[in-house]
């Protein structure tokens, strides 16, 4: 399967060793540049006055050897950061750190003023030389810039494990992707279409490999169903698990095609060992989703955390439920040509509220924040299908705290909150 750009620039990002390498590479070419003008313009300034070479060479020794020590260190707070952050919210919020512009940034900075120090000691020459003073400038402004983003990074960490700035982080993240998935310029007055069935006699476009499907490329597939006259079905949803030699995809109506053509389908899709948010939106709110968990756990049970998450699930919520839904079938001149999958609304909103109603059963706080949100929610929705389906999530959530919330008055403060979403108190009053 090809990888496509935007995915190899999202793993790139996500790595630990991409920014770190090229601030590396970076300073070793600031180094030679400044030993080149030294050696060509030769400059004496009344700081470096006093100072010789071994003077030089003693001080990027010390600088060299401190800051390897605090990369260690920016390298050990990391990985405990990262460690705590798994235990404590979720394995999937680590996804986050690993982004953190910050955190990739500080570990090459002094990863790069260590490799600075080697090159400037390379190029300082014999004792009675010429004192390179730009280079050894260089280096003592390096040492102050490493001392400056070692406070910064210390601040950093501690903000970080903030279990606000961890949810605010994921839902910045989700919602271009959901504005980008799910325009506002979708006509909300056209049917939904429904979806045919696959034929018996089609063709199965198999995975190449077991992973997550982390791409589809839709437009690849009408274009290549048109050339062949046929319709291409779509099972999975962007982020399913595909075994090895199941079917990414079926190709019907048409004659066997060539391997050539089979490979060209295969590669309109991306697999890979974990998810990711590119054509994923589900995948935000599933992270979302399973800090609300985690505290919502007998050893963790912290409700305060469990809001704050319906806190940012009503955000994203508040995007889709007010956006029509781009139908899942694509025409070309009239003929169907593509029949894809992808979440609606209820399928959204059931990943974001189910679980956590689960959890959150015997929990009135929690209960009631839902309703709530759910009360808020149904003042943007855009059509009367979603106001349905809103009532019908906080009957749900009124079932829950009946069956789980013992104290009298805890379920009356409840059903005060369900009566803003259901339009009143006639049904629950008996």
């Amino acid at each position: 399967m090809t990888l496509r750009p935007r995915l190899l620039l999202d793993r790139l990002r996500a790595s630990l060793w991409v920014v770190p390498l090229g601030i590396v590479l970076g300073m070793i070419l600031l180094c030679e540049l400044l030993l080149t003008l030294d050696a060509r313009y030769p400059i004496e300034l009344r700081l470096m006055s006093g100072a010789g070479i071994a003077g030089a060479r003693d001080m990027l020794q010390a600088v060299a050897s401190s800051m390897i020590t605090v990369a260690g260190l920016v390298f050990s707070l990391t990985l405990a950061v990262l460690s705590q952050a798994s235990a404590q919210y979720s394995s999937r919020v680590l996804r986050s750190f690993l982004r953190d512009r910050v955190n990739q940034t500080v570990l090459g900075v002094f990863l790069g003023i260590y490799t600075y120090c080697l090159v400037a000691l390379r190029g300082l020459g014999v004792d009675d030389a010429n004192m390179p003073t730009l280079t050894i400038l260089g280096g003592l402004l390096a040492a102050f810039a490493g001392v400056v983003y070692l406070i910064y990074f210390i601040h950093h960490i501690a903000a970080s494990l903030q279990v606000e700035n961890i949810l605010a982080a994921i839902e910045a993240e989700t919602l271009p992707v959901l504005r980008r998935l799910y325009p506002d310029d979708v006509d909300p007055t056209r049917e939904p279409a429904p979806i045919p069935p696959c034929p018996d006699d089609a063709i199965a476009i198999t995975a190449p490999c077991s992973g997550y499907i982390t791409d589809a490329d839709f437009t690849a597939l009408t274009t290549l169903a048109t050339d062949l006259g046929g319709v291409v079905y779509v099972p999975h949803r962007v982020g399913d698990f595909v075994p090895e030699g199941n079917a990414l995809a079926w190709l019907a109506h048409t004659s066997t095609p060539d391997d050539d053509t089979l490979e060209r389908l295969r590669d309109a899709f991306s697999q890979g060992p974990q998810r990711s948010l590119q054509q994923d939106a589900s995948f935000g709110i599933r992270q979302l989703v399973d800090v609300a968990l985690k505290a919502l756990s007998p050893g963790v049970n912290d409700t305060t955390n469990a809001i704050m998450v319906l806190d940012r699930l009503h955000t994203l919520l508040g995007e889709l439920v007010s956006r029509p839904f781009p139908s899942s079938l694509r025409y070309v001149e009239g003929e169907l040509r593509l029949v894809g999958t992808r979440p609606d609304f209820e399928s959204l909103l059931g990943l974001a509220l189910d679980q956590i109603r689960q959890c959150g059963a015997n929990n009135p706080a929690v209960l009631a924040h839902m309703l709530g949100m759910l009360g808020a929610l149904r003042l943007r929705a855009c059509s009367a299908e979603r106001v349905a389906l809103l009532q019908h999530y906080a009957r749900r959530v009124l079932e829950a705290a009946e069956r789980d919330v013992p104290e009298r008055l805890d379920q009356e403060w409840i059903r005060q909150h369900a009566s803003i979403v259901l339009g009143g108190t006639d049904w629950i009053s008996g």
